[in-house]
């Protein structure tokens, strides 16, 4: 690799963070015992808490993070927060403890470095999913060129040793293929502990709750509801019929479910499934009162409702590119800051039917510019497009049929391709 490449993103400094956590927990101790000692009122002692804690905990979220650059050579690597690291000063390569996404800790000669990407629903911050692209691009190009330094030592080396242990690039090359993403991170978790210990030093009672079974519990009770409301939804299915899936997103599925809450406001993981406990058994209650909605997960696992609102017939088109943002209404043209948080390109809408003989009409004036929207899937190899009807809206398997190639006349009039496209039904 004798040409250099150049990759830019922003990474969670792990010690930064640890050093934030500890002011916020210094605050919050230095706050809340003298306080209680004080014998204030435990709304004044909240109070005061928050009022130190938050600005803390956001000085840690924004302190924490920090720009990387990153420039590979053939035989050395230069980082914006690390200098030059050569590569026959690694000794080893590991995932990092508590890593929620792709990252990598790097043991040199005489110190260790770190890159973190982070990647959870539960995150106040987390890095875009481009940002975890360029991340993986440079690992795996780290992998290559750490390969062909080690090839080229062997073939220069006199004196040839059998070592047991895995090379650098062999250690890489297993972090590259198998990512962990199963760990919380630290602002959520210091949060969380933060108000577990509030509610425990301002509590009056002298026993506390079995938390773990009570957590427990509340799971037992929603896969009990959850199992009960598949076989609903199976035997609505049989009578009322399926869903059918028209794409060119070959990862993408279809689901008939009621809607159901999942909402958890705090974040607590004791109340994790009680929304949607409550809203399951609601429904068991009234079987046949619940509407089943469409819903149509994405390859990438991103889920979007098709809600029906007429009993008329119909079926629905889902337009979704991540990789395209949509600039927020009162940001100033060419303003490119943060526009990798900005919302990505998701919308869906309704074709209503009154007969089949003006199917290509009323698909051409659904909405404002379909034919732009149709070339997009041309122009953008990221672009996904979606057309989903169900059984009981009039959508059978004639009349969805019927519904393709009117869609396909106006895909081939906007020159896309359809052999890209494929059926599938539920």
């Amino acid at each position: 690799m004798k040409n250099s490449a150049t990759w830019q993103f922003t990474v969670l400094d792990r010690q930064r963070s640890l050093w934030g956590a500890a002011a916020v927990m210094a605050g919050f101790l230095g706050t809340c015992i003298p306080g209680l000692v004080l014998n204030f009122s435990v709304g004044i002692v909240i109070g005061a808490v928050l009022l130190v804690t938050l600005p803390l905990m956001y000085f840690m979220m924004t302190w924490s993070w920090r720009q990387e650059t990153i420039t590979l050579y053939h035989d050395r690597m230069e980082s914006a927060l690390y200098g030059t690291v050569y590569f026959s000063d690694i000794r080893k390569i590991t995932r990092p403890w508590g890593a929620n996404a792709p990252g990598v800790k790097l043991r040199l000669a005489n110190r260790r470095i770190s890159w973190y990407m982070t990647r959870s629903s539960r995150a106040v911050r987390q890095n875009t999913p481009e940002e975890v692209a360029i991340f993986g691009d440079f690992l795996r190009h780290l992998e290559a060129a750490l390969s062909k330094q080690e090839q080229k030592q062997f073939k220069t080396s006199d004196v040839k040793t059998e070592d047991t242990h895995p090379s650098p690039a062999a250690q890489l090359s297993q972090i590259n293929n198998h990512p962990n993403d199963n760990t919380s991170l630290i602002v959520g978790a210091t949060f969380i502990l933060l108000i577990t210990m509030v509610v425990a030093m301002c509590a009056t009672r002298g026993r506390k709750p079995d938390l773990a079974r009570m957590k427990a519990a509340s799971q037992e009770r929603f896969y009990s509801n959850k199992q009960k409301l598949d076989e609903l939804v199976a035997r609505r299915m049989e009578k009322e019929g399926g869903a059918f899936l028209y794409t060119n997103d070959h990862a993408a599925t279809i689901k008939l479910l009621p809607e159901i809450s999942t909402g958890n406001p705090l974040n607590i993981e004791l109340f994790q499934y009680t929304e949607a406990s409550r809203d399951i058994e609601a429904i068991l209650a009234n079987p046949d009162s619940a509407q089943l909605d469409i819903y149509i997960i994405a390859g990438d696992s991103a889920i979007r409702r098709m809600r029906s609102d007429t009993s008329a017939r119909q079926f629905f088109f889902r337009a979704y590119d991540p990789r395209q943002h949509i600039r927020p209404a009162g940001k100033p043209w060419g303003d490119t800051t943060g526009q990798y948080n900005d919302p990505v390109l998701d919308v869906s809408w309704t074709v209503t039917l009154k007969d089949t003989s003006h199917m290509l009409y009323a698909i051409d004036r659904s909405i404002p510019g379909i034919s732009m929207m149709l070339s997009q899937i041309r122009l953008h190899p990221s672009f996904r497009f979606y057309m989903t009807g169900k059984v009981k809206q009039g959508m059978n398997e004639m009349a969805f049929t019927e519904a393709v190639i009117t869609l396909n006349k106006l895909l081939h009039r906007n020159k896309v391709d359809t052999t890209t496209f494929r059926i599938t039904r539920i």
